[in-house]
């Protein structure tokens, strides 16, 4: 399905909102973005140089923002991500505004930016007189590695250069070591972008040896049971205690907080229950358990989410913070899943290295930071922060509540998102109401927020401030509307409205425009393609299988501009009984043999013989098509003929028309069955799926032809000599029609 963007008028009144509070919003959508470009001026600026050159601001500028308000939004609500200091957990632009970070730098700022820029200094002063040296390690490689063994409960530690190449690693090492190569992980869990754990949305190639299953689920323990032999490692992110069951939070779907309510402190105690119960099966499966703590990693406790939820893993990634500021991952496990080779097989080994793994910079970071980590110190300022920051969610929202706004806070540690009480299309505008606020969000904007364990009351009460000022202005701009008595917003009438606009957006203007450019401008290729028996990979692969077969089809047998005129007129017809077939069967027998005799008389007096998609898959060329589509017109035509006699003709045609339909569905189902059969379900499928829905490809391709057809000269191609040759299955044209 191909996106669409709201005009200015529609953008304002998605909801069905009234005038007023139309007018309303985008008076303060306008004040908004004029508040913007008065205070970024310098970083606007600067920022237009990087959108045209770095795709992966594109990419992540689009999950800020639901896709039908994106145009207008990018063109007003410039928020560039540009910075060129940090105080504290504050972070200055070119223009000297100061912003409080809630982000997190994605999971890295556990400890507050000051602090890395301390320990990134002194890991270079311990490793700069041996520089970019490789291959040879710096002796600080030995104290790290004590000290993450102490943390992860480990044996054995292998150094990466960020959390999705440790991933790899070790998905890679326990595969290997355990003989197997099935992987299962969690719903919604993220562990990185590597295609090898991350099938659905975003990774279009097929997965095959990856199981996911659903979190907190007895099925799913069943299944790891049931299939203990094949499975490698169980894969769990415990940050999906925050959200089981779903992807990481973001603005870009939300229209309720439905999958954030999950952020519980029940939901969380029956997150821990389940890991343990988990860890037990995996213990009697003899099945590795592997956390990937590249985000929860020193970020839950000292000990990460180990020790956070009291359960060990046989396999612990880590990332983000523990290089001290600076690009890592790292792989914990048991000595018999960290071999690289096989003792009782020299020539089999698992090939996982990288050239920076092991940085002297990056080593001498993590020592710093780890040495911090590992103290007293350490232990007390989680307890503090952490104390301190529930009693910030607690009032927080008493204030949220005093001021009647529908919003609350919920937390996970210093993990924490924003809930919004009601539904509504907008809720997703309040990140640019916080950024004029003086708050800097990530790219997922209030899904997922972070604090560091430097904050002091100071800033918490900055951010409380921060969020409560940018709540009014929203709620006063008319963004939290509910309508009226008579027509309230709910999420009902939400939901009913997306549909008809995604409903209306993809067939008239996806059909219109996206699909005549597959159909005409697909690449070329000799000769048809033959049926294959080989099963889908996903739905994408299968939509491209049915668009590529209406390509052939319209590359051998439609290039006449009187053909396809024609059946630009027979596929309206279609459509239209598409609707008539549920209350007059009369109409559509009529006009179905009438739109089925114009099709096939298109090919039969316009187009050369040569092969098409029918003769392929069915065996049936132009040749037999006329014969049948004889036969299927003639067949209702005799039969009330032989019974006009005995009843009335206009009486009979109704219990005909049904009995035509019938048997046209038989032909259409067991023709389905058949090629089934022969070749598989997925050619069945794209045979069936082409066949509904060429009528509405055919208008999308063919309705240039209605502006051209009397002045072509294709008109003098027609006559009887190529409706006998039709006939004759003479194939003599098909070489003059391909050199055409």
């Amino acid at each position: 399905m191909r996106s669409f963007a709201y005009d200015e008028d529609s953008f304002f009144s998605a909801d069905g909102a009234s005038k007023e509070v139309a007018e309303k919003r985008r008076a303060g959508f306008h004040a908004l973005a004029e508040s913007f470009e008065k205070q970024f001026p310098k970083t606007l600026k600067a920022a237009e140089t990087f959108l045209d050159g770095i795709s992966d601001l594109r990419f992540t500028d689009t999950n800020r923002v639901p896709f039908p308000f994106q145009k207008l939004v990018r063109e007003k609500l410039n928020v560039a991500s540009l910075a060129v200091s940090s105080e504290g957990p504050n972070i200055l632009d070119l223009d000297g505004n100061k912003t409080l970070d809630v982000s997190g730098s994605y999971g890295v700022n556990v400890c507050g930016y000051d602090n890395y820029k301390r320990w990134i200094s002194e890991g270079w002063e311990a490793t700069k007189n041996l520089g970019p040296v490789l291959g040879p390690l710096h002796p600080v490689v030995g104290e790290n590695l004590a000290m993450i063994k102490a943390v992860s409960k480990l044996d054995e530690v292998s150094f990466h250069m960020s959390g999705t190449e440790a991933i790899m690693c070790a998905v890679r090492l326990a595969a290997f070591n355990k003989r197997r190569k099935l992987v299962v992980c969690f719903a919604g869990a993220y562990h990185g972008w590597w295609d090898g754990v991350q099938p659905g949305p975003g990774n279009e190639r097929a997965v095959t040896d990856v199981l996911p299953l659903k979190d907190m689920s007895p099925a799913s323990l069943a299944a790891i049971k049931a299939r203990a032999s094949e499975i490698a490692c169980v894969i769990v992110n415990p940050l999906q205690g925050f959200n089981p069951n779903s992807p990481p939070p973001n603005d870009l779907v939300l229209m309720t907080s439905a999958i954030r309510k999950a952020a519980s402190n029940e939901t969380m105690d029956h997150y821990a229950v389940w890991l343990k119960t988990l860890r037990q099966t995996c213990t009697e499966c003899d099945v590795p358990l592997m956390f990937d703590e590249v985000y929860t990693g020193f970020r839950m406790a000292p000990g990460g989410a180990q020790e956070y939820y009291g359960v060990n893993a046989d396999m612990v990634v880590y990332g983000k913070t523990l290089g001290g500021g600076m690009p890592v991952g790292v792989v914990c496990g048991k000595k018999e899943l960290m071999r690289r080779f096989d003792p009782e097989h020299p020539l089999r080994v698992s090939y996982v290295i990288g050239t920076f793994s092991a940085l002297p910079l990056t080593m001498g970071s993590m020592n710093a930071f780890l040495k911090w980590a590992t103290s007293p110190d350490a232990r007390e300022t989680y307890d503090r922060v952490g104390v301190t920051f529930d009693s910030w969610i607690k009032g927080t929202n008493v204030e949220l509540k005093k001021e009647k706004l529908p919003i609350t806070v919920h937390n996970l540690t210093t993990v924490w998102t924003i809930i919004f009480d009601q539904p509504g299309r907008y809720h997703w505008m309040l990140q640019y109401y916080l950024r004029a606020e003086g708050i800097a969000l990530s790219w997922v904007g209030t899904g997922r927020l972070l604090v560091s364990l430097d904050f002091t009351e100071a800033d918490f009460s900055t951010c409380r401030a921060a969020l409560l000022r940018a709540a009014k202005r929203m709620r006063d701009d008319g963004w939290w509307n509910l309508g009226t008595a008579e027509k309230p917003i709910t999420a009902a009438t939400i939901s009913q409205g997306m549909g008809k606009e995604m409903a209306y957006h993809t067939v008239m203007k996806t059909v219109r425009e996206g699909l005549l450019a597959e159909i005409l401008c697909l690449p070329e290729q000799d000769g048809p393609r033959a049926p294959v028996a080989t099963p889908p990979e996903t739905l994408r692969e299968f939509y491209e299988e049915v668009m590529r077969r209406k390509h052939d089809d319209h590359k051998a047998s439609h290039s006449n501009c009187v053909n396809q005129f024609m059946h630009l007129i027979s596929s309206t017809i279609f459509i239209f009984n598409y609707y008539t077939i549920w209350g007059d069967c009369t109409t559509t027998m009529v006009l179905g043999l009438f739109s089925l005799f114009l099709r096939q008389s298109g090919h039969a007096i316009f187009e050369p013989p040569c092969h098409d998609e029918e003769e392929l898959l069915l065996g049936f060329n132009t040749r037999s098509k006329c014969f049948v589509v004889a036969g299927y017109t003639l067949a209702p035509i005799i039969t009330l003929l032989q019974l006009s006699g005995s009843v009335n003709f206009v009486q009979a045609l109704e219990p005909v028309a049904r009995s035509w339909l019938l048997v046209t569905l038989f032909f259409v189902l067991g023709h389905t069955g058949l090629l089934w059969m022969q070749y598989g379900f997925r050619i069945a499928m794209v045979w069936l799926v082409k066949l509904i829905t060429d009528p509405f490809t055919d208008v999308a391709a063919y309705y240039p032809s209605a502006l051209n057809v009397w002045s072509s000269p294709d008109w003098k191609t027609a006559g009887w000599d190529t409706f006998q040759a039709h006939l004759r299955g003479d194939p003599k044209a098909s070489g003059e029609k391909k050199a055409q």
